[in-house]
């Protein structure tokens, strides 16, 4: 807790009502002392366990955590049980089981298999593109407050990057970043949904867009959050690279197949560049039981889809919620998360979640320094978020 609330006895006051009612405190006690226990058990039946710690980070600090945008409900069952029956099959790499999911996935987008990379994660996918966009000609058009990951790797290595304001309803502006697109631009970069904002840019204007620029350069689109979407499968542009435009598409594991900690990824776009980037990214091969729980995880629509109807259950709390206390956010979001104007600088408003113990993003996008992206959590997360921001702003 900062100094300012340690003397502030309404606010202590209020957090100590706040924390008995949700019950954070026994739960982070209970987490703790159940992986201590396990510890203990190991030890005791001859395992080494001196590289445990005695908690992990996740559990033990007591927080409920809403700033990654992490899927709070975990991975389909199915993905779970296909992991375990894989166990003992570690001791080889899995290039032929890589080539097993590149099909399912050319089948489930209608793309050929060359035209396919999958590697750790999609963040592999994000930097080498940032990278190829250095070697390329080095100029990149995209969005303010959208996904850092190849905006800032591109400007890392080098390149020149143009950031193009959104719109008065915190949409992408398709038209003005048409118009910052110029002779020697070498790619634009679309998150769709975006994030920090969740908003989702309509499938046939993206369409066209797409069409009309890739003609001039590169236009990649980052479907991190694509499944979460109500229309989805609608919302998808996978087509385009089948049709032979000069689109990227890139889809992660991580978001609504739950998978953060088992990294995959994959990007679908032209096989000439799929077979230079590909060979470049895979390095030494992807993670085996990502692979198996991703397979398995897409084969589980029935997970799928009530996945993204909880997810949507869980947002729209944290929208009525911005609307009952009367703070602007980003209108429809599509995502696992909201977009929220919280009316104090971003840090303190974090700083003020932390101390009852919620834990939502601590900095911002240029330009939006007193909003804030809060994600979802399971039921009893995000009511204890809700809770928490009716303190915060009251």
């Amino acid at each position: 807790m900062n100094q300012e609330n340690q003397n502030n006895p309404l606010i202590d006051s209020s957090r100590r009502k706040w924390l008995k009612s949700v019950g954070i405190g026994a739960s982070a006690v209970a987490l703790s002392s159940c992986v201590n226990s396990s510890v203990k058990e190991l030890s005791a039946a001859g395992m080494k366990t001196d590289h445990f710690p005695t908690a992990t980070p996740n559990l033990n600090d007591g927080l409920v955590r809403l700033s990654s945008n992490e899927n709070a409900f975990g991975p389909s069952t199915k993905a779970v049980e296909a992991m375990k029956g894989e166990l003992f099959n570690l001791g080889r790499y899995a290039d032929a089981t890589t080539n097993v999911l590149i099909k399912k996935i050319a089948a489930q987008e209608g793309v050929s298999e060359d035209q396919i990379i999958v590697t750790n994660g999609s963040s592999p996918i994000l930097f080498g593109y940032a990278d190829w966009i250095a070697k390329n000609g080095g100029k990149l058009v995209t969005s303010m407050a959208t996904y850092e990951g190849v905006p800032r790797g591109a400007k890392f290595m080098g390149a020149d990057v143009t950031f193009v304001p959104l719109d008065a309803d915190l949409n992408f502006d398709l038209d003005a970043i048409e118009a910052a697109v110029t002779d020697d631009t070498t790619a634009v970069y679309i998150c769709n949904p975006n994030n920090p904002t969740g908003t989702v840019v309509d499938a046939a204007k993206l369409t066209a867009f797409a069409k009309r620029v890739s003609k001039r350069c590169q236009v990649f689109i980052d479907e991190a959050y694509i499944e979460m979407s109500d229309a989805y499968p609608a919302n998808v542009q996978s087509k385009l690279v089948a049709d032979g435009y000069d689109v990227v598409v890139c889809r992660t594991f991580s978001k609504i197949h739950a998978m953060a900690g088992q990294r995959l990824g994959y990007a679908i776009m032209p096989a000439k560049q799929a077979k230079t980037m590909g060979r470049m990214l895979r390095m030494g091969g992807v993670n085996y039981l990502g692979l198996v729980a991703g397979m398995a995880s897409m084969d589980d629509h029935a997970n799928l889809n009530s996945m993204r109807a909880t997810i949507k259950t869980e947002r729209n709390k944290l929208t009525t919620a911005a609307e009952e206390l009367g703070r602007p956010y980003a209108k429809n979001p599509q995502g696992n998360f909201i977009y929220m104007d919280t009316g104090m600088p971003h840090d303190e408003f974090a700083a003020k979640m932390k101390a009852l113990k919620i834990r939502v993003v601590g900095r911002t996008w240029p330009g939006y320094d007193s909003w804030s992206r809060i994600s979802v959590g399971t039921p009893s997360e995000t009511d204890a978020c809700v809770a928490a921001l009716k303190v915060v702003l009251a």
